[in-house]
């Protein structure tokens, strides 16, 4: 058994852990991108030296002037994308430490609530046991007890009335001739048809025995009516023993220092609701930036750098530079020999530093997708009303070995939400709940971040067993 806290806590860690191997591979793409742009520099000088060397000085300008236009173009590309990367990498790590921060801080203000909620709790006990030999709460809580099993019982005959309604008005619905009759309302006065068909309907009335039928499907239909009215009545009266007696109870409460107990916990709702508040804020913003991130490190995705890169392509296909390229090959001079080792290792080292870094991008794309997933169950978590102080979950093991899979791509994240489905509990509160009618809050104030799990000090029981009748909680 582990706190609710425990286990929203595990996945934000591992959210957390993500989102640094996530900023880990950015720094590898960012540096790999930075030695590609060197390399590529360094190309394009050994291509100019080439033609220094090899192309007559007419033609030399027009071929150096291609290479240093195409390179510049590059550059500036790449040089935007690091800035562009470098600038969303700082608010990156400025957003994750923020919430890092706050994530912290929260687990304190989760735990100020419980506590919050654990004094008023024991109040209820105390108060709880006092009121168990009072005169005027135990004579309240007869009359409570008496109006809510009048209560039941009239329940239950009007559910038995509408039952009977659906079993014996069967053979009457299924009746053609009654059922036209009894939807004009004939023998009634609503029934307004004259003339000849009047004269059939009575015909018709006279060959069903219409009128004794009609008054048994009336009665039929009107003792579940009456029934249900007598039931919301009484209802009504049990309803008010209750308040009264809640009454009693929240008097005792309030004697003994309630109010200021429920304010220590409304200011400690509020707290926690600003810090969830910041957090989905802050969330949000760092997935923006996050996507953005992805989209500048894929670079196939840029259509600058595309442009560019097809340019670099043609001028290296023309035919000028393949026949420079070919004759320095075939040369024998050591400076030309040279150039051309030279132009071909840093080819090679291009080639072999852009798969590494598609295969980062790659890594970041996984990461990304297992982040996803676990955030879509940390949202789920609290749409569920997980995050309840008084919630804990008797499969917490399991919850850790599922994290741990889909931090490593093993597990997918709807495994997860079914363990939170099955192995969430809340904490039994004074026999089911507060009493006095359930803890109040001040006006305006906050119910606090977790909504899913009903309201604090809800309904009651219509009977207890023993002492108070209490039921609800969170």
């Amino acid at each position: 058994m582990i706190p609710a806290r425990n286990a929203l806590s595990s996945v934000e860690n591992a959210i957390g852990r993500i989102r640094h191997d996530e900023n880990g591979v950015v720094a590898q793409v960012r540096a790999a991108t930075e030695d590609a742009t060197r390399l590529r520099a360094e190309q394009a000088e050994a291509f100019k030296a080439l033609a220094r060397s090899r192309i007559d000085s007419l033609k030399q300008g027009d071929v150096i002037g291609r290479i240093d236009r195409t390179e510049r173009s590059i550059l500036d590309i790449l040089e935007r994308q690091r800035k562009r990367l470098g600038s969303l990498s700082l608010r990156h790590d400025e957003l994750t430490r923020k919430i890092e921060s706050i994530e912290t801080g929260r687990l304190d203000k989760v735990e100020a609530v419980e506590q919050a909620v654990e004094a008023i709790d024991t109040l209820d006990k105390r108060i709880e046991a006092a009121l168990a030999d009072d005169v005027e709460w135990l004579e309240q809580k007869q009359k409570g007890d008496r109006a809510a099993e009048i209560a039941q019982a009239a329940e239950e005959k009007a559910k038995l009335a509408e039952s009977d309604l659906d079993k014996k008005g069967e053979p009457y619905r299924d009746d053609a001739l009654f059922m036209y009759l009894w939807k004009r309302g004939y023998g009634t006065s609503r029934y307004a048809a004259g003339g000849l068909t009047k004269y059939l309907d009575g015909k018709i009335a006279h060959l069903i025995g219409f009128e004794a039928a009609r008054r048994g499907f009336h009665m039929l239909n009107e003792i579940p009516k009456r029934l249900r009215e007598h039931a919301e009545d009484v209802e009504q009266g049990a309803q008010a023993e209750l308040e009264a007696l809640q009454g009693i109870e929240r008097r005792e409460l309030e004697k003994h220092g309630v109010i200021d107990l429920e304010k220590t916990l409304a200011r400690e709702h509020g707290l926690l609701s600003e810090a969830e508040k910041e957090l989905a804020d802050f969330r949000m913003e760092l997935d923006r930036l996050s996507s953005e991130q992805e989209a500048t490190l894929d670079t196939r995705k840029d259509p600058e750098y595309e442009q560019a890169m097809q340019a670099l392509t043609d001028m290296l296909g023309r035919e000028d530079l393949r026949t420079l390229w070919r004759e320095a090959s075939a040369t024998s001079t050591s400076e030309d020999d040279a150039i051309v080792r030279q132009i071909e290792s840093l080819q090679e080292k291009l080639s072999a530093l852009e798969a590494q870094i598609a295969e980062m991008r790659e890594n970041a794309s996984k990461l990304a997708a297992r982040r996803a997933e676990l955030e879509r169950s940390r949202d789920r978590f609290y749409r569920s009303g997980y995050d309840d102080p008084t919630g804990s979950f008797d499969n917490g093991d399991l919850i850790g070995e599922v994290i741990g899979g889909i931090l490593t791509g093993a597990v997918q994240g709807g495994v997860l939400d079914e363990l939170f489905d099955k192995g969430f509990k809340r904490r039994p509160r004074s026999r089911g709940g507060s009493i006095g009618g359930g803890i109040r809050m001040p006006k305006g104030s906050s119910r606090g971040p977790w909504t899913g799990g009903g309201s604090i000090g809800g309904g009651r029981s219509r009977k207890s067993s023993g002492g108070f009748r209490t039921g609800g909680g969170f």
